[in-house]
């Protein structure tokens, strides 16, 4: 069974001082640095994506911040020759039901309708009230062989605790 290695964990408020040494930490991880260059931009190009959607769209309440239960997170993490980026961060469930499409819909088309669907998103002009089309998701999913593994867990009436891991070839 191959070794897992930690190359980043992050657990708390996420601002753009704490993206910035995030971006630093894993430019000047060996690990990182040893990758081939398309894997590794395929990997930070991930890795900010992630963390942009955390700090874009994570839902906040009065909870405790700091608890493990409701905290944003980010985690990185090497296996064998994989990479996998994993964020957490509370949503409102409300936006469940949308969340749950798109990433449903991204992890059943391959590259080429994934290209045609960045095409049509990017394209399209954006509502009022539009917080996003999910072009951080379909570039997500266009750097990873493997499905976009997600769950939602309810916290509370209001809100539950959504996980993304998406999986890097090395």
């Amino acid at each position: 069974m191959p070794k897992t290695k930690t190359l980043i964990y992050y657990m708390g408020s996420f601002t753009f001082e704490t993206m910035e040494k995030l971006l630093n930490k894993l430019r000047s991880a060996k690990d990182f640095n040893e990758m081939k260059k398309p894997a590794r931009k395929r990997l930070y190009s991930t890795f900010v994506e992630s963390i942009d959607n955390i700090f874009k769209y994570a839902a906040s309440n009065t909870a405790d911040l700091n608890s493990p239960k409701v905290a944003p997170m980010i985690l990185v993490e090497r296996m064998a020759d994989q990479y996998s980026v994993t964020s957490g961060n509370m949503v409102l469930n409300d936006d469940i039901g949308d969340l749950t499409f798109k990433l449903d819909r991204v992890n059943q088309l391959d590259n080429e309708a994934l290209k045609s669907l960045y095409e049509d998103v990017i394209n399209k002009e954006a509502g009022v009230d539009d917080r996003g089309a999910g072009l951080g998701l379909i570039t997500m999913a266009l750097r990873t062989d493997v499905d976009i593994n997600f769950s939602f867990s309810p916290l509370d009436e209001t809100y539950s605790y959504f996980k993304m891991q998406i999986i890097i070839n090395g």
